[in-house]
């Protein structure tokens, strides 16, 4: 019996037994060699001409030693896009592709589907092209208005599920128009929705504009964006089900989908006709091996399983390209794919190979998966049953999300739904009304300067007990910001921490703001200079006249080096003074911290009868810790600590109580995820 065959029935019962109670739930023998419910990864690979047979030969062992059993064949060629409008020929020629490696991989318990490489940007043809905002064409990319385009790609796939049945079809990334297209297709349409005409120019104008109209239009061009993705996904999946309307229809979501209307659901939604929903979310980072990006590369995932249905399948984008240890270790995949599985997300689209005539030259990623396999289902298991918990990193589509830079590296558990204390930045305010910002500012929320300058600026000032300006000219801005009753943080070591964003981004003055405090504010830092004398505010607190609780710094997250570089967000004394507000704003601890230890990124599960919680902790920096604080909330105090190794087994790890914290002797290091569960006893 392989090691890598899921899980068996053996090592599953210890995990459920391990795990606390799950046996009643799922029974040990619902599970065997076969079963697909916990980690099934589907994994795209290519075929070249004259290397069919040893590809074949690679597939086969990746499913004998790894358990690797559903792949999608990739075509066709993206040179379609540069040499024109592939014929139906090619497609005819892929199904039979997909065929031949269907019958003969079929009777060793693979599953082939297919990589549908081209949809929108397919190439240059007899169709309208894409007119970007800018009024230049976008040749190689067909307007999905066009009845002609729609009813030619609806025919193409047809044509290959009509000759190969794959399991499963996978649309590419490139399902979107980036903004919108402004042909005049699409303008006329635009026209008798709204009942006059706009051209490309005026409705640029319009949209630059940050009026109440401006954003009344730019949220009707966006649902004109997604119900013409939407139409040609229904389209296509009609022409499926004339032949086999069981075969599922995957969308690969693409970055620019918030700025077409949001589309993903809708589009996931037609493509899925009377199936489940699928979807594809992206969530890595292409040729990077730096870890410190890692919590906001994996923050769409979070956002994405919390706010799509909850029947959708969701599968992680785990993408290594260019697929090699060359630009991503295999311990950043395996961080990633911790996190989604965290994250509640279904399975992988996982890339353990290139799309080269040996693709399985590179292994790291494979044997990672050899690896982790039991530990990745035992995960998914154990937050089946979870809510993600924490502040609330609050967001709308297309918009900042930029606190996930700061929460993520300072050891603070976050979600994107639901969360008592909300964490907003920068330009979300821009798309709130009245309603919503007042009852935004009657409960919990930390604000960044951007966000607190847009509130001043709409008249909300009395609400979050500040006023926000650009910073006056001075000869030297100050060197320092001060903790004003360093005696109220005593956790805190350093009362100063260094303000040199000044000197480092110059290029923005806005980067920081001036702030005066209105009566009843109470400052929390000030700017200093290095005489230790005042400027103004760095931070402030306030109780408003409605019972909310606001918090505002200084800063822009909206700036890049603020939010990733700047020393004067991610030091030591900063990590404890964000804890403390974050907690003064929701009068309540938050469940889980991790104290001391730089660059901890922290992720805290739930169950829905809150008596186990799942903890994830990985380290960003590349020392090793070897051993790290947890401050836990009181109703977690007493709780049994235990630790998941690779083997998919919640082991006892040793700890001590320390001030109501545990000390956890369980190595941090770099991108090694520590997975933990809190049992109440």
């Amino acid at each position: 019996m392989k090691r890598r065959e899921f899980i068996t029935s053996t090592a599953l019962s210890s995990t459920l037994l391990a795990s606390g109670g799950f046996l009643s739930a799922f029974s040990s023998s619902q599970y065997d060699e076969k079963d697909d419910s916990l980690i099934n990864p589907i994994v795209p690979i290519q075929i070249f001409p004259g290397f069919e047979d040893k590809i074949k030969s690679d597939i086969i062992h990746l499913k004998e030693k790894y358990g690797l059993k559903r792949f999608l064949i990739v075509g066709p060629s993206k040179e379609y896009r540069y040499t024109g409008f592939p014929k139906k020929q090619v497609f005819v020629g892929l199904g039979e592709l997909v065929a031949h490696f269907k019958e003969e991989l079929g009777k060793y318990d693979i599953e082939i589907g297919w990589w549908c490489t081209t949809t929108i940007r397919i190439g240059k043809g007899k169709f309208q092209s894409i007119i970007k905002r800018d009024g230049t064409v976008a040749e190689e990319a067909c307007c999905p208005l066009d009845a002609d385009y729609k009813d030619t790609f609806s025919e193409y796939v047809a044509t290959v599920v009509k000759i190969a049945h794959p399991f499963m079809i996978n649309f590419e990334d490139d399902y979107h128009l980036n903004g919108g297209c402004f042909c005049p297709l699409h303008l006329k349409e635009f026209s008798e929705r709204e009942g006059r005409y706009y051209s490309r120019e005026e409705l640029q104008t319009i949209f630059n504009s940050k009026t109440a109209e401006g954003y009344r239009l730019k949220k009707a061009w966006g649902k004109l964006s997604r119900d013409s993705l939407a139409g040609l996904a229904k389209s296509v999946r009609e022409k499926v089900d004339k032949m086999a309307p069981e075969t599922r229809l995957c969308l690969c979501q693409s970055g620019a989908s918030e700025h077409d209307g949001n589309f993903t659901e809708a589009v996931a939604k037609a493509f899925a006709g009377n199936t489940r929903p699928m979807v594809r979310v992206y969530g890595s980072s292409y040729m990077s091996d730096e870890p410190l990006s890692l919590p906001r590369s994996i923050f769409n995932p979070l956002y994405q399983r919390q706010h799509l249905p909850e029947n959708f399948e969701l599968l992680h984008e785990s993408d290594s390209f260019p697929h090699t240890r060359f630009f991503m270790s295999s311990s950043k995949l395996k961080t990633f794919m911790t996190a989604a599985f965290a994250y509640g997300l279904d399975d992988s689209l996982f890339y353990t190979n290139q799309y080269l005539e040996n693709p399985l030259e590179e292994k790291g990623y494979r044997e990672m998966f050899l690896k982790e396999s039991e530990r990745f289902a035992a995960l998914k298991l154990a937050v089946r049953d979870c809510t993600v918990g924490g502040c609330e990193i609050f967001r709308k589509p297309a918009t900042s999300f930029n606190w996930v830079n700061i929460a993520g590296r300072h050891g603070i558990p976050y979600t994107s739904k639901g969360g008592k204390v909300k964490l907003l930045s920068g330009n979300i305010v821009e798309q709130m009304d009245h309603d919503e910002i007042v009852k935004l500012l009657s409960g919990s929320v930390f604000l960044d300067g951007d966000a607190a300058r847009l509130l001043c600026q709409k008249g909300y000032s009395n609400l979050i007990g500040a006023e926000i300006s650009s910073r006056e000219d001075t000869l030297l801005p100050p060197f320092y910001e001060g903790v004003v009753n360093p005696e109220q943080f005593p956790n805190i070591k350093n009362r100063l921490m260094y303000n040199y964003a000044w000197a480092f981004n110059k290029r923005n003055k806005d980067c920081f703001y001036q702030m005066k405090p209105l009566a009843g504010a109470e400052v929390v830092t000030e700017f200093l200079n290095s005489r230790n004398e005042p400027f103004y505010p760095a931070m402030t607190r306030f109780e408003n006249k409605l019972g909310g609780r606001v918090a505002v710094m200084a800063y822009s997250l909206d700036d890049g080096y603020i939010n990733t570089r700047s020393i004067s967000l991610f030091n030591y004394s900063k990590k404890e003074l964000i804890r403390s507000m974050i907690e003064w704003l929701g009068k309540e601890p938050l469940p889980v911290y991790v104290k001391d230890v730089p660059n901890a990124f922290c992720i805290f599960s739930h169950s829905k009868t809150k008596d186990y919680s799942v903890v994830v902790v990985t380290g960003l920096n590349s020392d090793t810790f070897d051993r790290f604080t947890l401050a836990v909330a009181p109703e977690w105090q007493g709780a049994k600590v235990q630790l998941l190794n690779n083997e998919g087994i919640w082991e006892t790890v040793k700890t001590a109580k320390h001030n109501q914290d545990f000390r956890i002797e369980a190595k941090v290091s770099v991108m090694n995820p520590v997975v933990l569960k809190l049992n109440k006893v």
